[in-house]
């Protein structure tokens, strides 16, 4: 698989999770970014391990989720205790805010483990081929945010190990400050390298010249408005007027972008995995019109059993293509 297919996964990924609670679905979303991470740590297609805090976060952000929608959200059929009347969490205590707030930090976990598995698997070449030739100075800034991460990570590494060998007590305030200011200094150093470099290349020539805002820009701000406002007003044309906006400049900028993606490596597994991910996408927009579905699920005010659609639970599931590319083709 090429970056093209590891963000197009990562922005379905994100679409799926946010547009539904149903419990069925983001289990099927969870097990499928499980399976790549086997996949992802199993085969290492850039020689990169998968971040293992983001499994501690997302534990975390479960735990966390739960613990305070109980408190906070007071509503439901099933109640399992009752507070005394204090301020903010007094009340009832209902099974349905603690369901509710399992499924919002299971999707807040599954989307970070996504997100997190770019670090293993996306090449930084590969993306920044992806950006317009006329779009130099987004290509540089880019660049240079994406060689800037892994310095900020060795200042702290080497700040970490100073620590220990120091015999400093670690996560206490005088270690907290120790690796803050290396992390600080370590940035100030590469930030001025940098500007000095991007100076004698004659980069600040170009903030020098005044560039018209380009068309796909515009439309794309443009739809976006009219479709965030057709959305609250309930207006089914300015929604569709304003989609159409969003689409035209997505198209747009595809076109511009096609030379860079010609240009990545397209092996038979990746041809197919963009086939699955397209039918993914198809069935998201069908599953979004299709009561059936119910992602539209909540255990508010009554816990209920949902709903389930076949054609959704397979787009989810596809989400699980990644790892079948890794197994069975060169990534």
């Amino acid at each position: 698989m090429n970056g093209m297919l590891w963000l197009a996964w990562a922005l379905l990924l994100a679409l799926a999770i946010s547009v539904t609670r149903n419990p069925f679905y983001l289990l099927l979303a969870l097990l499928a970014v499980l399976s790549v991470r086997i996949a992802v740590d199993a085969t290492r297609p850039l020689g990169r391990a998968t971040p293992r805090v983001a499994v501690v976060v997302g534990l975390a952000l479960i735990g966390w989720s739960m613990a305070v929608n109980v408190l906070l959200a007071h509503v439901g059929d099933r109640v399992i205790t009752r507070l005394p009347p204090w301020p903010i969490i007094g009340g009832p205590l209902t099974f349905n805010a603690l369901f509710y707030g399992a499924l919002t930090g299971i999707a807040l976990a599954t989307l970070l483990l996504g997100v997190s598995l770019l670090h293993a698997v996306l090449d930084r070449h590969e993306v920044l081929r992806l950006v317009p030739g006329g779009y130099r100075v987004l290509a540089t800034t880019l660049a240079i945010v994406l060689n800037a991460l892994p310095t900020f990570a060795v200042a702290a590494r080497d700040a970490d190990e100073a620590i220990r060998f120091r015999g400093i007590a670690q996560y206490s305030p005088v270690s907290l400050r120790i690796l803050i200011n290396a992390v600080l200094a370590r940035g100030m150093d590469y930030s001025l390298a940098v500007a000095e470099t991007l100076e004698v290349r004659g980069f600040a020539a170009l903030s020098r010249h005044r560039h018209r805002p380009r068309f796909g820009s515009l439309v794309f701000l443009g739809g976006g408005m009219l479709a965030i406002s057709g959305s609250i007003t309930g207006s089914e044309i300015v929604l569709a007027l304003g989609l159409s906006g969003v689409a035209i400049s997505l198209a747009e900028a595809a076109l511009r972008a096609w030379p860079g993606v010609r240009a990545l490596p397209w092996p038979r597994s990746a041809r197919v995995t963009a086939l699955v991910l397209g039918l993914v996408a198809i069935s998201f927009v069908w599953s979004l019109r299709d009561p059936a579905a119910d992602l539209a699920y909540s255990p508010y005010p009554t816990l209920h059993w949902p709903g389930f659609s076949p054609v959704a639970g397979a787009a989810y599931f596809l989400l699980a293509a990644p790892a079948f590319a890794l197994r069975g083709g060169r990534a």
